[in-house]
């Protein structure tokens, strides 16, 4: 093995010398933003493990409403089944620093304990960034992924195991009436066997730009933006709302079509998935290992984020 760059006397004189008083090191409150979404939210994602190194799942039917019959009328059979069978494969991410055994026996600074830390830091970002970029933030697009019937997640072409359309795609922008025609949107869901499904509004999630009219809308006493004293029924009827804004959905960090004004509602019952094949793991590889007396701090962990289905989630471009 040959491990070469990374941390090293070269690239960091002063690193292994006594010439400077200090390192500013650079420290974050990103995970302590206002209602920060990370992938281990196990509300906004369907936590869970996969058998093996993918996922593999079908839809179901379900059965249907019940049909009137008449006295001595044959009772009709109903079929039920399932289909779609879908496989994620569980991605590898890997983050590798070399350490030349001079600068880690030298290290006047504290670099290489600081290494460890901005590693699990990088690891957390890197985990809640690609969540959100391959699901809420893909969601108009399937960039990444579609759901099993080929379609991205919002969408307004949707079909069911029995053949129906679902649409599940507004445009409205954040106001409060078109946030109501979301989350009538869920109500009004039908299941995949066609029949009436619904799913109560218990979270939304937002690019961080949106959370202010985000907050105005849902904590209001009276509706946001108006001069009528009407209830906000968001703030009155629905219980806690989860409210989730995340940095990496907007146009700073995701290159999505209407990324700062889309937003995107769910019912706890909601199939958007993330799956692991292995938590993250550090490894100290020692020089004796390495081809060129150096040490290598290895880093890994393997998951996936998709969504596994269209119900329990209606999302809006914000466009109109």
């Amino acid at each position: 093995m040959l491990a070469t760059g990374g941390h090293t006397g070269q690239l960091s004189p002063d690193a292994v010398h006594s010439a400077i008083d200090a390192v500013l090191w650079e420290e974050y409150t990103r995970e302590e933003q206002p209602s920060y979404i990370s992938a281990t939210n196990d509300f906004f994602f369907q936590q869970g493990s996969t058998v093996g190194d993918a996922f593999i799942w079908d839809e179901d039917t379900n059965v249907g409403a019940f049909q009137a019959t008449a006295e001595q009328e044959e009772i009709l059979n109903t079929d039920t089944f399932i289909g779609n069978q879908t496989t994620k494969r569980s991605q590898k991410w890997t983050k590798q620093i070399p350490i030349s055994d001079e600068a880690f026996r030298a290290d006047q600074v504290g670099k290489r304990a600081r290494i460890g830390q901005q590693v699990g830091d990088r690891a957390r970002l890197t985990q809640d960034k690609e969540a959100m970029l391959r699901t809420y933030g893909d969601a108009f697009a399937g960039t990444y992924h579609n759901t099993p019937d080929a379609v991205s997640l919002a969408n307004n072409s949707h079909v069911t195991l029995k053949g129906a359309t679902i649409d599940n795609l507004e445009t409205g922008s954040l106001t409060p009436d078109n946030l109501w025609t979301v989350v009538t949107a869920l109500a009004n869901q039908r299941g995949q066997d066609s029949d009436a499904g619904s799913h109560r509004f218990e979270g939304i999630v937002v690019p961080f730009t949106l959370y202010k009219t985000c907050k105005e809308i849902m904590n209001s006493q009276l509706v946001a933006n108006s001069a009528e004293n009407n209830l906000n029924i968001f703030d009155t009827d629905f219980g806690t709302v989860r409210i989730a804004a995340s940095i990496f959905l907007g146009s700073t960090y995701n290159s999505a079509t209407n990324a700062n004004t889309s937003y995107h509602v769910v019912g706890r019952n909601h199939m958007i998935q993330r799956k692991i094949f292995y938590g993250l793991g550090t490894t100290m590889i020692d020089p004796s290992k390495t081809d060129n007396d150096t040490w290598a701090l290895r880093a890994k962990f393997n998951e996936t984020t998709f969504p596994g289905s269209w119900t329990g989630y209606v999302g809006s471009n914000g466009t109109v």
